[in-house]
């Protein structure tokens, strides 16, 4: 179950001066029939113990993700730091400002097959980012995510990965 904040207007095939929360719930009621009363019953639950304030809702949530994405940019700086001769690094990543996933940039490339290795040789997942490029783009990014990791396990997933970029650039 998700949210989204839909109260501007919409524009063209007739749906001019509409709110496109009106839309999407008319879209919606065509496509997915009903929503579980249930997830709707919880998520209400928990808005009305927060005076229906999602900020308030999501507290613990966003500070475990914050502790989380300051351990893995952390993790990501001990292990690949920037080489001492002034050349450039072989991995980077983003620093996003919130939310749950990071993008790592590899010295090689990023496919199934390499996930496949990644797994079988090092214990290792992470997603290809190439998916999240329809035209193209993305073969040398995988995205890190570390929403229900605890710190132990995301010291050990970075130690596997710099374990396979070692490998792979050996």
């Amino acid at each position: 179950m998700g949210y989204l904040v839909a109260d501007q207007l919409v524009s063209g095939r007739g749906c001019e001066g509409r709110l496109l929360a009106d839309q999407l719930a008319k879209l919606k009621s065509m496509l997915t029939l009903n929503t579980s009363t249930v997830s709707q019953a919880v998520i209400g639950g928990k808005l009305l113990a927060n005076e229906c304030s999602m900020t308030r809702a999501t507290e613990r949530e966003t500070k475990i993700y914050r502790r989380n994405l300051a351990r893995v940019l952390a993790g990501l700086e001990r292990h690949f730091p920037a080489p001492a001769d002034g050349s450039p690094p072989r991995v980077t990543w983003n620093i996003p400002g919130g939310g749950m996933f990071a993008v790592v940039s590899l010295p090689f490339e990023a496919d199934e097959a390499m996930l496949e290795y990644s797994a079988q040789r090092f214990g290792v997942l992470w997603t290809p980012m190439r998916h999240f490029y329809p035209e193209g783009g993305g073969t040398h990014q995988i995205r890190l995510s570390f929403s229900v990791l605890t710190p132990a396990q995301i010291d050990e997933g970075l130690a596997r990965l710099a374990a396979l970029v070692r490998d792979r650039t050996a």
